[in-house]
């Protein structure tokens, strides 16, 4: 257990600790980012949206494994009458092994104490069940955006919500 989950009011001044063995190499959090061999996550997100992947190499030497950051949006946060906690992303995690005990909110630091919010894919149709769930703010909210290392080198064609239906039918007939 960390300082920051003891005393949440503490993510406005000293960042979360990243597990480094997950993360790629040269990983460095900061109170409202992540920033990954120089590159700063919120930066990806201004210049390429929402879904991103960033891959690098895990701290391992000798292994040569790769390790994916993916970067997503909370599309929209429920709470149900049964006390869960539900949030759409805009992505698709289907195929992609997550870490998600490190996923964590990336631009703005929130005080709010943790709780497991499950995470659900924007996806068209049928999504895999059970959905991944992470311990993350309870004041998450539409518009925020998560990072989560992945094993393995994902690509955005991996992440992306994929249209079935119509919509699909839409897509094929205009290529």
């Amino acid at each position: 257990m960390t300082l920051t989950e003891i005393l949440p009011t503490l993510r406005r001044s000293i960042p979360t600790p990243l597990d480094r063995w997950r993360w790629p190499t040269h990983s460095e959090p900061t109170t409202t980012d992540v920033v990954v061999g120089g590159i700063s996550l919120m930066r990806l997100f201004e210049i390429s949206g929402s879904p991103a992947v960033l891959t690098g190499d895990l701290p391992i030497p000798g292994t040569g494994t790769d390790v994916t950051v993916l970067l997503f949006r909370i599309t929209l946060r429920v709470d149900t009458q049964e006390d869960k906690r539900i949030a759409l992303t805009d992505c698709s995690f289907d195929g992609v092994d997550a870490a998600w005990e490190e996923c964590r909110l990336i631009g703005r630091a929130s005080s709010a104490k943790t709780t497991s919010i499950e995470l659900i894919p924007g996806e068209e149709g049928g999504v895999a069940w059970p959905h991944p769930v992470a311990v993350l703010p309870s004041d998450l909210r539409e518009g925020d955006l998560l990072v989560v290392p992945c094993i393995g080198a994902v690509t955005l064609r991996n992440v992306r919500p994929r249209a079935v239906g119509a919509a699909a039918l839409q897509v094929e007939a205009s290529r």
